[in-house]
């Protein structure tokens, strides 16, 4: 057999709930950044911490979707999440039209947002349309890509917006920044007026639109569909039905589960957990002045998303092993040269001269992490059963978001030790034992698995 089941359910108002979805939850990354400019109060650590939470959300979130089964990946219950960011996405808004912004306020709207990571498990495998086997690593790779595009749109126009007063009248008092800031477009001055309750409106707007989008589709469909001879409407959800449902205890017995779970921490765990702490991670080059990390930190993620395809295709071409091993080798590479940087600027008086090489590196770690990640899922669907692979892929997803759980924690121990470089240098040897690991496992002409 060599065809697979996948998810009918992303479809266009799918994708969209799902955008939005992503773009709350990644606007932490932008916050974080802005609330360093504009107040003096809140140290890193509780920078730090904030993107924790919000990775702590999707996770939990993500645990409970995986419990809840193929009800999780129903169309209706996308969108009634996506209704609920209201919660966060409104309390986002009144905590930051205030004078005064309570930390653990913050935390809380932080762990709800991750909600919207959380609905990221529905672009995975579930019971639907078949699709050829040979092509598993291209479809998979284009379908995470939706979530991606959620990722691009926060760092991109939520810092624009937030600089702009487009609500007039109506619109709270503007925050002051007290250093360099910047968005998209360039470097904001110090004294720049920053709306940060706008990026709540946005979400809030945002939510509730594609919420009355989503009623309005599903009541043209209902009224258009014709019954059916067996009574039922040919426009209704698909029933899941599942004559060999896979059960989660088999999967975890199954040592190929775990050689991919902690590949994909290693693959997609690196990319959400980078894209998370690189603009904030950026700000820490300099004390008085650096370039906007908010201008340039968008461009790692996006790379990231595109290199999915790419990733996918050369796994379907050449074996997912492979490109696995190379993937791992040249994020250990890069790793150690951001550690190199990392080290160098702490001893410089121009720390700011590193900006730039530093950026580049993240770029090609991006890249890498992004191309590892179709090519897990593609060594997932050749050494585990096709009756496991749907549920054993959203449980990869379930535990490589906690990408964005340890990352920001280590990340600021990266930065607030002696020897700061120290992190970025275990994540290397991380790396290595992954590629050896891989090498050993698929990559001996004995395996059980050759090159899957």
């Amino acid at each position: 057999m060599n065809t697979i089941r996948l998810s009918p359910t992303i479809d266009k108002l799918t994708a969209i709930n799902l955008i939005v979805g992503m773009t709350l939850w990644l606007s932490w990354s932008v916050l974080v950044v802005q609330l360093h400019a504009v107040t003096v109060h809140l140290s890193y650590a509780q920078l730090y911490s904030l993107l924790a939470a919000a990775g702590s959300g999707a996770c939990v979130f993500q645990f409970v979707f995986l419990w809840l089964g193929e009800r999780s990946m129903h169309k209706r219950f996308i969108q009634v999440g996506s209704v609920l960011l209201l919660i966060p996405a409104i309390g986002l808004t009144w905590q930051l039209s205030v004078a005064e912004i309570a930390i653990e306020q913050l935390y809380v709207l932080a762990f709800l947002s991750g909600l919207g990571g959380a609905q990221f498990i529905a672009l995975q495998p579930a019971a639907g349309a078949r699709i050829e086997k040979s092509s598993l690593g291209w479809v998979l790779a284009v379908n995470a890509g939706i979530g991606g595009v959620g990722i691009v749109l926060a760092q991109t126009l939520l810092p624009l917006l937030s600089g702009i007063n487009w609500l007039g009248d109506w619109a709270a008092s503007p925050w002051f920044t007290h250093q360099t800031s910047g968005d998209i477009v360039g470097v904001l001055p110090p004294s720049t007026p920053l709306w940060l309750a706008n990026t709540g409106w946005l979400l809030v707007v945002a939510v509730i639109a594609t919420s009355l989008y989503s009623l309005g589709q599903r009541r043209a469909r209902g009224a258009q569909a014709m019954p059916s001879p067996s009574g039922h409407p040919p426009s209704a959800e698909p029933v899941v039905t599942n004559t060999q449902p896979p059960m989660l205890g088999r999967i975890l017995k199954n040592r190929h589960t775990w050689l991919m779970t902690l590949f994909y921490v290693m693959a997609f765990g690196s990319f959400i957990g980078f894209a998370m702490t690189l603009p904030l991670s950026l700000e820490t080059f300099s004390a008085n002045y650096t370039p906007s990390a908010l201008t340039y930190a968008w461009i790692g993620p996006l790379l990231g998303v595109l290199a999915r395809p790419f990733g996918g295709w050369l796994a379907d071409q050449y074996g997912g092993a492979k490109v696995l091993v190379v993937c791992a080798l040249v994020m250990a590479m890069a790793c150690l040269s951001a550690a190199y940087m990392t080290a160098a600027a702490l001893q410089s008086r121009v720390p700011e001269e590193w900006f730039l090489p530093y950026l580049l590196v993240f770029l090609v770690i991006f890249i890498a992490a992004g191309a590892a990640s179709s090519a897990v899922f593609k060594t997932a669907s050749v050494v585990l059963p096709l009756e496991q692979l749907p549920l054993a892929l959203r449980w990869l997803t379930a535990v490589a978001t906690a990408g964005a759980i340890y990352i920001p924690a280590l990340w600021y121990i990266n930065l607030s030790q002696a020897h700061g470089a120290n992190t970025l240098v275990a994540f290397a040897l991380f790396y290595v034992l992954c590629a050896a690991l891989v090498s050993w496992m698929y990559l001996r002409r004995r395996s059980e698995f050759y090159n899957p």
